[in-house]
């Protein structure tokens, strides 16, 4: 068994040291016959764990990022004989297979829609085209869905296994692909703007490059991350993220079959049940029921986050803004934001920790609404750090209000009207 561990390693030591190679510049070409050459003996497992241990010794994670597609080409043709995964319906990694089938018949029509503009020389002839390609990567854009299940249920459980580096690397490629669809969508709002040259220019760069996004990460997918997930998760932990994927929602496709894992459900998700007694507070007390309601019913995302910077509850409100799932309780803090935010929650967190700040806001812009976004150091009576409180509002009502309301007055009188008939 020794020697196999010890054959495993030689043969990520060498990938290493060539995947190094990359990193300093050296072309593609003269890598990519050596690292094949030692992929005969490698799998999947290989790639992955070759990711973490570059990370490990010093590589930062942007230049992996950087690396990710260029590696993953020259490991193209062994990675092709990997099978694709096989589950069962209904299995998590069904239901993601089956929206990369639906992606990927999109990015299709997409690419043969984007052809035939070519083909015109009119750019009025190409309108109902272009009108169609925007329909559809507005479809495309579910895949932000696909991403934020993968992102805040499944990379939790690689955490777990003290395998964060390829998950967080994958995270930046998801925002990559994000923003390409965004800007695409945003300029081809603008092409009536424009001439047919630089229209046809803008669809063909621009397109083709969200849909080659889109369509990369699905290689990586089926390739690389769900055959490691495969063999790292156990059973159960694929039902919990099963039971937890509604909440997020799915890319278009909606799975058609129930599944509980074989051998039956061995242990239940814990839900909070109401207690009789009185949570007892120095300005008062709750019933459990009657606390659990008050924390939905407000009007903000809570989330909270103890001294160790470990994520230890969140709001359950009914439209969040942020999406929260229980895979998330446990989880460091770091690990719950993209990689290009981690710079900032480090320096708040440390702020608090060091008492040199007690408050961090932030203002955004989410299409027409307008987000407040709030920071708390929580501190006991000697003033010693017990955590963070985050509070997100919608504040775009709030902020819309003049004058003054001093009369009782419903919102929907009409509704308030037909209730009282």
């Amino acid at each position: 068994m020794s020697e196999i561990i010890n054959n495993r390693q030689q043969r990520i030591d060498i990938m290493k040291g060539l995947i190094r190679q990359l990193h300093n510049g050296v072309a593609e070409d003269k890598v990519k016959k050596q690292l094949e050459a030692m992929l005969d003996e490698a799998d999947y497992s290989d790639v992955f764990l070759m990711e973490i241990q570059l990370m490990e010794e010093g590589i930062d994670q942007e230049s992996i990022q950087q690396l990710c597609d260029t590696h993953t080409n020259v490991l193209k043709s062994h990675l092709d004989l990997q099978e694709t995964p096989q589950t069962t319906p209904g299995h998590p990694v069904h239901t993601f297979m089956q929206e990369n089938k639906e992606l990927t018949k999109t990015t299709n029509k997409v690419r043969y829609l984007t052809e035939e503009i070519e083909k015109l020389a009119d750019k009025d002839d190409a309108a109902p085209l272009m009108q169609e390609i925007h329909q559809h990567l507005n479809h495309l854009m579910d895949v932000d869905k696909h991403y934020r299940r993968k992102e805040n249920l499944l990379f939790p459980y690689f955490e777990k296994n003290n395998m964060p580096g390829p998950p967080a690397v994958m995270w930046g490629k998801h925002d990559e692909t994000r923003e390409y669809l965004k800007l695409t969508i945003e300029g081809l709002q603008q092409i009536d703007e424009i001439d047919a040259a630089e229209a046809k220019a803008f669809q063909k760069l621009a397109v083709n490059q969200a849909l080659d996004a889109i369509d990369d990460m699905i290689y990586k997918e089926e390739k690389i991350l769900f055959p490691t997930a495969l063999d790292l998760l156990t059973e159960q932990e694929w039902y919990e993220i099963y039971i937890e994927s509604d909440e997020i929602g799915y890319c278009l496709y909606v799975p058609e079959f129930q599944w509980t894992p074989e051998g039956g459900v061995h242990k239940e998700v814990e839900k909070v049940a109401a207690q009789s007694g009185r949570i007892q507070m120095p300005t008062g007390g709750f019933k459990l029921d009657e606390l659990i309601s008050a924390l939905t019913i407000m009007p903000f995302d809570l989330t909270f986050v103890d001294k160790d910077d470990t994520v230890r509850y969140f709001s359950p409100g009914k439209d969040r803004i942020f999406d929260r799932s229980r895979a998330i309780l446990g989880r460091k803090v770091q690990y719950c934001h993209p990689p290009k935010s981690i710079q900032t929650v480090n320096r708040i967190v440390s702020d608090f920790k060091e008492g040199k700040q007690d408050r961090a806001h932030f203002w955004i812009q989410m299409g027409p609404r307008f987000i407040h976004i709030e920071y708390y150091a929580l501190r006991d009576d000697a003033g010693n750090y017990l955590g963070t409180l985050e509070v997100t509002q919608d504040a775009t009502e709030v902020r819309e209000l003049q004058g003054e309301r001093r009369l009782l007055s419903y919102d929907d009188e009409n509704k308030v009207q037909k209730e009282k008939q």
